[in-house]
């Protein structure tokens, strides 16, 4: 009896000490009531305080609003004050469910840093913008800059927007600088950072193994005129592991006409095309990301440019142009970078050609983070829609819209027009085809729709909601086209 009492007391001594171990820190922008982390009614105000009270596994340190962050040292800082003992164990830096913001210093500091000794260091940052750290002078992202093996980094649902590195920067990252580490990001944002060359957004090296999904990549840029130097969103070089996988690229653009080093460029130290290097890019949109003329206008397409070493791979991807340096392509749209064969006088003739989207009207939404688009009204172009898979299209957003065939000659027979003063969407019909309507937010939810409509079909969008939405309307024989209304 004693020793099973004593074995009950140390495992409730265990357990209690275990629940101890894992709390959460509050910190807002100013302290509250007793301003000791313990609740948000009593957060601190200072996040260098509130991230030296994460010391155990499990520790979540919440981010309440808009919070200056500073820089940080996650390998440990016994300079810091208060000191901030090593993190070598997993933690979570989380904002609310609707986003917190971590602002940085323009031309001073990192936000954070993992430059020493820290195996074992697993942090997940979730529902977080990071945005403010401009103009940084030393080397490495200026969000984040880690450079050690045995560490985890997650991004969940986080926004890097508008950081930056200072022109006399040589090495990239605009937001994140990764080597040797293992880093994840899923369903991210990077919006507008910039660098001065190599990774506009994300720089990555050495034995770093990165995995992106569902993120988006929305205006980065580099800034160097050098030909030899860009990668507009991100830049990929030596023993990297990279995979993509259902990303959206839209509108980065490099400083200099070179399309081989555009919105992505890959170096490989070996050249050996089976080496480990590789990059592996699937399932991804890429779209009117371009080049600078020397004129300072946007010139030609560029999305992924490579060296001819390592192993790349372009699949269920669609995109306007990319180098011939990239060895697997499978399932793709995009215009491959043609190189004459010898003698030079024979033609350049590439099989692929580029996607061309522009009735699919790809606009970028700041409330969602996404790259939206609708269904082409004009045939022969290309789409994301359902591209990878019949309801899964290219790219971080996911329309739930299907794609069926078009006809011109059915869309010709169909005037559509919209009447502010009574809200009315009118839909005349010319032809003596069976017609039903459907009107789809740019979320890709149905909110209106008419089955054997007349050949003067009236609908009320007087429960609409100012916006943007499509008009789908479907014929027999799988007819279709798609028209976008503006209901105001």
């Amino acid at each position: 009896m004693k020793k099973i009492t004593f074995f009950t007391l140390c495992l409730s001594l265990f357990l209690v000490g275990s629940m101890s171990a894992q709390k959460t820190v509050w910190v807002a922008a100013a302290a509250a009531g007793a301003a000791n982390g313990t609740s948000e009614a009593d957060a601190y105000g200072n996040f260098t305080t509130a991230l030296a009270d994460i010391t155990a596994a499990g520790d979540v340190l919440r981010v309440v609003g808009t919070v200056a962050c500073g820089s940080h040292n996650l390998s440990g800082s016994t300079t810091s004050v208060p000191p901030v003992p090593a993190k070598n164990f997993q933690y979570t830096i989380e904002g609310d469910a609707t986003g917190s913001t971590l602002t940085g210093t323009g031309g001073l500091t990192r936000m954070f840093t993992i430059n020493a000794a820290s195996g074992g260091q697993d942090v997940t940052f979730r529902n977080i913008k990071f945005t403010g750290s401009t103009n940084y002078s030393a080397g490495g992202g200026a969000v984040l800059f880690s450079n050690q093996p045995g560490v985890n980094i997650t991004f969940e649902n986080c926004r890097f927007e508008g950081n930056s590195l200072a022109s006399t920067v040589l090495t990239g990252g605009g937001a994140l600088s990764i080597a040797s580490s293992s880093v994840t990001i899923i369903d991210c944002l990077f919006k507008e950072n910039q660098a001065f060359r190599n990774g506009g957004a994300i720089f990555i090296a050495n034995l770093a193994n990165v995995t992106i999904t569902g993120s988006t990549f929305y205006k980065n840029s580099t800034a160097d005129t050098n030909g030899a130097f860009g990668g507009g969103a991100l830049y990929v070089n030596g023993t990297a592991v990279v995979t993509v996988d259902h990303c959206t690229f839209f509108q980065n653009n490099i400083g200099h006409s070179n399309q081989d080093y555009g919105t992505i460029r890959t170096e490989a130290l070996s050249t050996n095309s089976n080496s480990i290097v590789c990059t592996t890019i699937t399932n991804s949109l890429f779209y009117d990301n371009k080049v600078k003329n020397n004129d300072g206008t946007l010139g030609a397409p560029s999305d992924w440019g490579s060296s001819a070493a390592g192993k790349q791979t372009f699949s269920k991807s669609i995109g306007q142009w990319i180098t011939n340096n990239i060895d697997v392509r499978t399932n793709f749209i995009s215009a491959v970078k043609c190189t004459p064969v010898a003698p030079i006088t024979i033609p350049c003739n590439p099989l692929e050609v580029a996607a061309n989207l522009a009735s699919s009207n790809l606009t970028y939404d700041d409330a969602s983070g996404k790259v939206k688009y609708n269904a082409p009204t004009t045939a022969g172009e290309n789409s994301p829609i359902g591209f990878v898979a019949a309801g899964d299209d290219a790219g971080a957003w996911q329309s739930g819209l299907t794609l069926s065939l078009k006809d011109n000659e059915f869309a010709a027979d169909f005037s559509v027009s919209y009447n502010s003063q009574t809200k009315n969407v009118r839909v005349l019909r010319s032809n003596e085809d069976s017609a039903s309507l459907e009107i789809y937010n740019l979320m890709g939810s149905k909110v209106l729709s008419r089955t054997n409509a007349s050949k003067d079909e009236n609908i009320s969008a007087s429960a609409l909601q100012s916006g943007v939405y499509i008009l789908v309307v479907k014929g027999s024989e799988n007819k279709s086209f798609a028209k976008k209304l503006v209901i105001n």
